[in-house]
């Protein structure tokens, strides 16, 4: 059934429409004009909209924030009428208040309790724990924020204790472990590989959408709206992560020259793809952000894959790898050898580290998308302790997401 949220959408698209045209744009017929009639009413009513001869969107905050919601939603394939209701946050308020939340700490009906926390796992909002007794953690999401502030609520999240979930990643992978015998489709793993192209490119501000990725990618359809760059862009950032599944796989280790290969297949089509950078870069928006020196790039690259040979020989356990792994992303990140295209490729090499060690992580929740930034390049001071915290986050939503589907 359409909401008034979907109706607000395509008023705000088209800017003025009538009754008739929002039936068209919504495919409904004349029977359904008293529902939409009824719609624009309370619209009208929470002064989203203004009615005369045509109806148009009225120009205030609240139109703005919630359209940035939806477009949010759109953008990432959510659907914006779960979160878009009073009981949802509701719901969400009370468990933005503490790290870890049960049941108990919201009282609502349990089969609304499931729904709920089921749709904010499904979307990467949520990291559940334990089901039974049921433990989660809301992540702390701008969305989540936007969201509640279109009901009137202003939030302040809780503060991240520096937790590591060492015992609980021990646990998922081996039960991970117990079920390889059982086939994971390969048909996911291509969506997974999808999803991984669209979640860090969007980071670096690819402006195409999860669905139009997905169209790309998967049914080889270019869509028109977007310049040939970022198609390009999505493209060859895909070709880049197929090598590195291979390679992680067939456990090929880092060198400089992988990792100038990884460059060169993610930045193809711009000049210099794969050149170490002769010149200074600074990060765009954030002068806290130090790089490294040019002329001493020869040597901080060599100390990193030096310490990348030493932790190979090592022996070592699932904590250490993802430390290891969390390390050598944020040093890649600092040394950022190339002109551009380093953080994507820094996250590229955070996987191949994980999946070279049998950790089968391919996935950014978008709820780790504000914390992750916060982190890296929107950093001012660097903080490796509470990024290793995250990356082990990151890593057990992975292992939970894959033995949900084995």
């Amino acid at each position: 059934m359409v909401s008034k949220y979907d109706l607000f959408y395509v008023i705000a698209r088209k800017g003025e429409t009538t009754i008739p045209e929002i039936l068209l744009s919504l495919k409904k017929s004349k029977g359904d004009y008293q529902l939409i009639f009824n719609h624009v009413l309370e619209l009208e009513k929470d002064k989203y909209v203004k009615r005369n001869k045509k109806i148009k969107i009225a120009h205030n905050d609240k139109t703005k924030k919630l359209f940035q919601v939806i477009s949010f939603c759109v953008a990432n394939k959510i659907n914006y009428n779960i979160f878009l209701k009073k009981d949802m946050s509701n719901f969400l308020y009370k468990v933005s208040q503490k790290e870890f939340f049960t049941i108990k700490d919201v009282k609502i009906n349990p089969r609304t309790f499931q729904l709920y926390t089921s749709d904010l796992e499904r979307y990467g909002f949520l990291l559940i724990i334990s089901k039974k007794p049921f433990r989660g953690k809301l992540l702390r999401h701008h969305f989540i924020k936007n969201v509640l502030e279109i009901f009137g609520k202003k939030v302040n999240f809780y503060t991240r204790q520096k937790k590591e979930y060492t015992d609980e990643i021990k646990k998922e992978y081996m039960r991970y472990k117990r079920n390889l015998e059982t086939q994971y489709a390969s048909a996911e793993d291509a969506q997974e590989e999808t999803h991984f192209t669209y979640i860090s490119l969007s980071l670096e501000g690819n402006p195409i959408t999860l669905p139009d990725t997905q169209k790309i990618l998967e049914q080889e359809i270019i869509p028109t709206k977007y310049n040939l760059l970022h198609i390009n862009e999505v493209q060859n950032y895909k070709k880049a992560i197929d090598v590195m599944i291979e390679n992680a796989k067939k456990k090929i280790p880092l060198t400089l020259e992988l990792i100038q290969e990884y460059h060169t297949l993610a930045r193809s089509h711009i000049q210099g793809a794969g050149e170490i950078r002769k010149q200074n870069v600074v990060i765009k928006g954030n002068p806290h952000f130090k790089t490294t020196d040019w002329k001493e790039l020869p040597r901080k690259l060599k100390d990193l894959i030096h310490a990348y040979e030493i932790f190979q020989i090592k022996k070592k356990n699932i904590g250490e790898i993802i430390h290891f792994a969390a390390f050598f992303h944020n040093e890649f990140q600092r040394i950022h050898p190339f002109i551009d295209g380093n953080s994507r490729i820094s996250r590229l090499l955070l996987l191949h580290i994980l999946r070279q060690h049998d950790l089968p992580i391919l996935d950014l929740p978008l709820g780790y998308f504000d914390e992750y930034l916060d982190l890296t390049k929107r950093s001012k001071k660097r903080d490796d302790e509470t990024f290793k915290c995250l990356v082990e986050e990151i890593v057990l939503f992975n292992l939970k997401k894959v033995n949900r589907k084995t």
